[in-house]
């Protein structure tokens, strides 16, 4: 059978098999590790079912990706979705430079997202909304608590397998349940005394629509 990659976690591997819209708990054969190529979230695989217990499988070969990204470590995308705060933490403009020019060199469209747009300072926003416009990139900025450009935010992911990426604090898990809340994610607080975020998120995983 034929399904996609949705969630890895210590050497299982969910895949999502569409034609009978079902989720399998597989592990991977062992040519795989011999050869030293991962399965990837997002890898369009085979897997096999027979003599094996109800509901679990074995995958037995990764499809040609038309893409990969090391970090999150996912395969097969249509687009980046880059999230950074606006404030509290104060967004680190070098390291989302660096993920731009990851994304580019994978000919890879990337959104900016800008969240908690709430609390920050309306004159720094329009000189980081203006920035990376002017560098060619589409540009939101939001506020997840408030639900402004939730919308926005979805017209964009709709139809496109979107990989969701940025430093930990700045929304994306609450991003994630607003959109989806069914995924319970779990989220965290900024830490008062250093202003950042504490970590969360632990793995890749995509959301089956």
């Amino acid at each position: 059978m034929k399904g996609k990659i949705i969630k890895g976690i210590a050497g299982f591997y969910y895949v999502h098999v569409p034609t009978d819209d079902r989720i399998y708990e597989c592990k991977a054969k062992g040519i795989f590790r011999n050869q030293n190529i991962k399965p990837l979230v997002g890898d369009n695989v085979e897997i096999d079912t027979e003599d094996q217990p109800e509901g679990t499988g074995v995958i037995t070969d990764i499809l040609p990706r038309k893409n990969e990204i090391k970090r999150p470590a996912v395969a097969n995308v249509d687009q980046a979705m880059v999230i950074f705060a606006a404030a509290e933490p104060d967004p680190n403009l070098n390291l989302l430079d660096r993920f731009l020019i990851m994304m580019q060199k994978q000919n890879i469209e990337t959104i900016v997202c800008f969240n908690k747009k709430d609390i920050a300072n309306q004159e720094e926003i329009r000189l980081l909304m203006d920035t990376y416009v002017n560098s060619g990139h589409k540009v939101l900025c939001i506020s997840v608590l408030l639900q402004d450009g939730y919308s926005a935010v979805c017209d964009l992911l709709k139809g496109k397998t979107t990989v969701l990426a940025g430093p930990s604090g700045v929304g994306k898990s609450s991003l994630i349940n607003l959109i989806k809340p069914e995924a319970n994610i779990k989220t965290g607080e900024v830490s008062e005394k250093i202003k950042r975020g504490r970590h969360t998120t632990r793995h890749s995983e995509l959301k089956v629509p």
